[in-house]
């Protein structure tokens, strides 16, 4: 849920961020048939990625929590302020790691981490404010196609 939650801020300001010269990829673990039955039910305005292996999850440094984390009070407030927004708790799909966090990253355009946050817990995410603060003045990227459209894209493949 934190994680819809933070997603769904993030689409409402991809015209801000774009403005910016930021476009918008979502990694997600989950497998590609889950994916799309994912976004069949909830369409998204920017690409998302599969990484069931969490190779990008270990690459940026994500660790993972223990179940005892949900029970902080912080962590519950968070899940409470979610549901008063709409988000429901679900029941995890097969092969998702509840106790992997996330993060939210910048990468300058030669590929170098100008901004990381790593989730401390669950419900842990940075303000989008702070993620457009975090980003350089730079002219937007020019797309082909309307900055990032919605694609489901398999696991990522090392070339």
């Amino acid at each position: 849920m934190p994680c819809n939650a933070h997603l769904g801020e993030v689409e409402t300001a991809r015209d801000r961020l774009a403005a910016r010269g930021c476009s918008v990829l979502v990694v997600a673990q989950a497998e590609p048939e889950v994916l799309k039955r994912y976004l069949s039910r909830q369409a998204r305005s920017v690409p998302i990625v599969c990484d069931p292996t969490r190779g990008a999850y270990a690459a940026f440094g994500l660790g993972r929590t223990t179940w005892l984390t949900f029970f902080k009070p912080a962590v519950l407030w968070g899940y409470f302020r979610g549901m008063l927004r709409g988000y429901g708790v679900k029941k995890p799909y097969v092969g998702e790691d509840v106790l992997q966090l996330g993060g939210d990253f910048i990468l300058s355009r030669d590929r170098h981490v100008i901004f990381a946050h790593r989730s401390a817990d669950p419900t842990d995410r940075p303000a989008v404010a702070d993620l457009i603060a975090a980003l350089p003045s730079v002219p937007p990227i020019p797309h082909d196609r309307p900055p990032d459209a919605p694609r489901v894209d398999g696991p990522a493949r090392g070339e």
